[in-house]
């Protein structure tokens, strides 16, 4: 198994003009354009502060939100950003773990 985030970047169903901007992650500073839906980024094992926004009109970093995800070695963990419709709110960010560590 790789290690890595999979990410779910989604936005209220009635924002659709949302959907005609591009979102950037963000990790430890290295952005990285991404689709709305479902991908994968895989990331070395320790600790790592990913941002999650996109540009909207005026605003560079709507909806901005970041949280921080500790990885160990073939740990998965899921990202989900969900941007309500008001464009002046933070987007919010979920972390799920996807797997355990298997002993060695």
């Amino acid at each position: 198994m790789q290690t890595g985030l999979q990410l779910q970047i989604r936005f209220f169903p009635l924002s659709f003009f949302f959907f005609f901007c591009t979102p950037n992650i963000e990790i430890n500073g290295k952005k990285t354009r991404i689709k709305w839906g479902k991908s994968f980024i895989a990331i070395p094992p320790g600790k790592h502060i990913v941002r999650v926004y996109f540009k909207y009109l005026w605003m560079s970093e709507c909806g901005a939100n970041q949280v921080e995800v500790a990885l160990q070695h073939q740990q998965q963990k899921k990202i989900s950003f969900y941007m309500p419709p008001w464009i002046f709110s933070k987007g919010r960010l979920k972390v799920t773990d996807l797997t355990s560590i298997v002993p060695m």
